[in-house]
Formats: structure tokens, sequence, C-alpha cells
């Protein structure tokens, strides 16, 4: 799903895009915002498949695959030992699987930033402050367009570290140049 829904959000992106040259900002924002909500479901679903993946090999810890499903382990003299939902920021996924996987990614560095910033805007408009969205086009264009980027970058990282492999070309070319 989550080859979907990046190719779904670069498809919004480019729709967004020519609204705003046609000078129909209301639908530019519709559209951006949609990619934006293509681009973290992408995030979710990539996150999901990897843990299903370790869950069926059963090749990493079963505490990391819960962490990554957001469960816990929990012993009690009752129950004995039992997964409980306790939810993780997707961000924090995504810094374990790097960590595990790519000891050496710079945290600091452009594509995380970039990556982080995307993250911020979603969640400015998962939990708006604002009654109305007037985000600047062009400041939807450059986040969305970032965004895109970033979590195909960071995906790829990961994908090259886990399965020995880039994420498919077709992914990979959906990244502006």
């Amino acid at each position: 799903m989550f080859e979907d829904y990046l190719q779904d959000a670069y498809d919004f992106q480019q729709v967004a895009r020519e609204y705003a040259r046609n000078g129909d900002a209301r639908l530019a924002r519709r559209h951006f915002r949609a990619a934006v909500f293509c681009i973290a479901s992408s995030m979710e679903a990539f996150v999901n498949y990897i843990a299903d993946s370790f869950s069926k090999a059963k090749s990493i810890p079963e505490h990391e695959i819960c962490f990554l499903n957001d469960k816990a382990l929990v012993f009690s003299a009752n129950k004995g030992l039992q997964e409980k939902t306790e939810y993780h920021q997707l961000d924090d996924k995504f810094r374990v699987l790097m960590k595990r996987f790519q000891g050496t990614f710079d945290f600091t560095g452009q594509t995380w930033n970039r990556f982080m910033k995307f993250r911020k805007l979603r969640d400015s408009l998962v939990h708006p402050r604002e009654a109305d969205d007037e985000r600047p086009l062009e400041e939807y264009k450059k986040e969305v367009s970032e965004g895109l980027s970033a979590t195909i970058e960071v995906m790829n990282v990961i994908s090259q570290q886990i399965f020995r492999q880039p994420l498919r070309k077709q992914l990979l070319d959906l990244m502006p140049e």
C-alpha cells in the first residue's frame, strides 16, 4: 500500500500545481492537503509492512516488533505475559529502524530535517490551530515537494539496509530533481 500512497501523493501534488497555475487557490490547497495525507499514510503503511515482515519471519526480537506495531509486552502475576496497546510516534519508529539497520544515518542532516519539517506540516493539518487554511501556495508547493522527496529518501535507505535493495525505480522517479 505504501507505494500506492506515494504515487497518489505525487498525482495530488501535480494536480495542485496545475490548480495553482490556473489561479484556483482553494482547489490547489485541497489537493496539496490530500498529497500531505497520502505521504503520511505511506509512512504508516511502510512501517506496518516492515513490522509485518519481521513478525512473520521472527527475525528481530519480539519487543522491537511490538514497538513497530504500537504494542508493549507487559507481565503481571495474574495474567502472565501479554501485549497491550502503546502508541509510538512514527518518527520514533523510523529512528528505531534506522539505528538498528543503518547505524550511520545522520539524524542532523538535510534529509532527516526535511522529513521532520514535513511531519510538522502534517501535524499542523491534522491538528489545526487556525480556522482556515491560508498557507501560501508557494509554501505548500515547496513543503510537499520536499516532504515527498525526504520521505522517499528515508524509505529508500531503510529498504536498502533491510531488504538489500532500493525502492522500485518508479517510486524513486517521484522525487523532484
